[in-house]
């Protein structure tokens, strides 16, 4: 992967096919490959004919990794995708986050939306409308435990059994989960202009129901994908067809 770096921290990334731009930011402790190649996103992307831009999260995958919880806001996360842009030329392209890459994206689209133009939410609903849990500190904690089979929290240990198995520094992955949480969904959902998707599967407990976020946003609708939970949605074919739809309903 080429790198640049965004404020001194080196940002991997990848740009894919020909045609409409779309930036693709991922989840917490994945990384661009993992969520966006391993899945098929960027081949159904490509095949749509959109030019797919894709990056590693600063901490995760080739970027840089910091362990310093204040290098891992969401207004950081979406200054190096902005940064990335500008490296690439590229002044308006749409949008998809998944998971805590959805809360990258709302950010970028509520205070940069005029640099996008579709939006799609994934992975994100309801949970996110939530007071501030110890998600953060318990998968930290996961993160850093000496055994994984001393780790009681399921959701907690899943992530730190699906960081080390795509080889991410634990530590730098760590320092991302305690990252101090900058506003709140609902602070900036009404922010937002852009025709937006927000989708979630029907399992899927940490994100809940994604009809909630869309009620707050001018230009948004929900859609609930049935069979489906948190960790297997973004290769589930109902998934990926009702974001396609969305993308290419209004070329």
């Amino acid at each position: 992967m080429p790198v640049f770096s965004s404020g001194g921290v080196s940002i991997a990334y990848e740009v894919e096919g020909e045609g409409r731009p779309i930036l693709l930011v991922h989840g917490f402790s994945a990384t661009a490959h993992d969520n966006w190649v391993r899945t098929g996103w960027v081949q159904a992307l490509t095949r749509a004919r959109f030019k797919v831009i894709t990056f590693d999260l600063r901490g995760h995958g080739k970027s840089g990794k910091l362990y310093d919880p204040a290098d891992y806001t969401n207004r950081q996360h979406a200054d190096d995708a902005l940064a990335l842009m500008d490296h690439l030329g590229i002044a308006e392209a749409d949008l998809m986050g998944f998971s805590m890459g959805a809360g990258i994206a709302m950010r970028l689209a509520a205070h940069h939306g005029d640099r996008f133009g579709l939006v799609a939410l994934a992975g994100v609903g309801g949970k996110a409308l939530e007071p501030s849990s110890s998600f953060g500190t318990k998968t930290a904690d996961a993160l850093e435990a000496a055994d994984p089979d001393s780790i009681e929290d399921r959701t907690a240990k899943a992530f730190r059994l699906y960081a080390q198995n795509l080889g991410q520094d634990l530590k730098a992955i760590a320092a991302c989960a305690r990252a101090p949480r900058e506003g709140s969904a609902a602070d900036l959902l009404p922010l937002i202009r852009n025709r937006t998707l927000v989708i979630a599967g029907a399992r899927d407990d940490l994100a809940g129901d994604p009809n909630a976020l869309a009620a707050l946003m001018a230009d948004a609708r929900g859609e609930i994908i049935p069979g489906t939970d948190h960790m297997f949605a973004l290769p589930n074919p109902m998934f990926k067809g009702a974001v396609m739809d969305f993308l290419t309903g209004y070329s």
